[in-house]
């Protein structure tokens, strides 16, 4: 047996393990499953959207949320070659998951959006009352 065809179906072994990799870190940062609980192999996997981490905890900078869902493609191709490579994306932001553009404060941070919101509706609703009743 050649070393190279050795090499290729150990790697390919390996795969499978660098996913689940990508799950276990996905649940322990957001306590979710990556493609929610509608799934039941690889094939059920690649018809579902997956479902962005910052959704789950704005916490979770876009650099290591872009680390996870390379991790977690249902394509085993587009996954990471190496799990030094998949750790170091983890660690140092790579430029290639920043998002340059701002979000808007309704994805950032919903409940503060929400919240002011209420404060504003609350704030014209008294002024309203006011007129009202003077």
């Amino acid at each position: 047996m050649h070393k190279k065809n050795w090499w290729a179906r150990q790697d390919s072994k390996l795969r499978p393990d660098r996913f689940s990799l990508g799950v276990i870190a996905y649940e322990m940062l957001t306590g979710k499953l990556p493609y929610g609980d509608g799934f039941s192999s690889q094939r059920s996997v690649q018809k579902l959207p997956y479902q962005s981490a910052c959704g789950h905890n704005a916490l979770i900078p876009d650099w290591v949320d872009g680390a996870l869902k390379k991790a977690l493609d249902p394509d085993p191709a587009q996954r990471y070659d190496s799990l030094s490579a998949f750790l170091g994306d983890m660690t140092t932001p790579n430029p290639k998951f920043v998002i340059q553009e701002n979000r808007p404060l309704l994805e950032r941070n919903p409940v503060g959006f929400w919240r002011s919101t209420a404060l504003v509706l609350l704030a014209i609703n008294i002024v309203l009352v006011l007129l009202l009743a003077g």
